[in-house]
């Protein structure tokens, strides 16, 4: 949420499912640590003190997977059997 641009100065576009939605709801427990709200209230602060931008809402990880691929810089997150080939792809594995 503090790092706006990648490595080669790219802006970070950020994409996110729903609160509501399972796979935000999992991996904003096991991957971030965080309750769904705790990570929207994070957000809402960086947001309304001028330190960051809000992530975009998707309703699908379909949606999510076509954002990706026509926004270069784009990041999001998707369940594992929703992955495409033709996008960058970081594979957590949960111990």
């Amino acid at each position: 949420m503090y790092q706006t641009n990648w490595a080669d100065s790219q802006p970070i576009v950020v994409y996110v499912l729903g609160s509501q939605n399972t796979t935000h709801q999992f991996f904003s427990r096991e991957v971030l640590g965080l309750f769904p709200y705790q990570l929207e209230r994070i957000w809402n602060k960086l947001v309304y003190s001028g330190l960051g931008e809000a992530p975009i809402k998707v309703k699908t990880e379909q949606e999510m997977l076509e954002k990706i691929r026509q926004q270069p810089g784009s990041i999001g997150y998707v369940m594992s059997e929703n992955v495409s080939t033709d996008i960058n792809i970081i594979h957590l594995a949960m111990e």
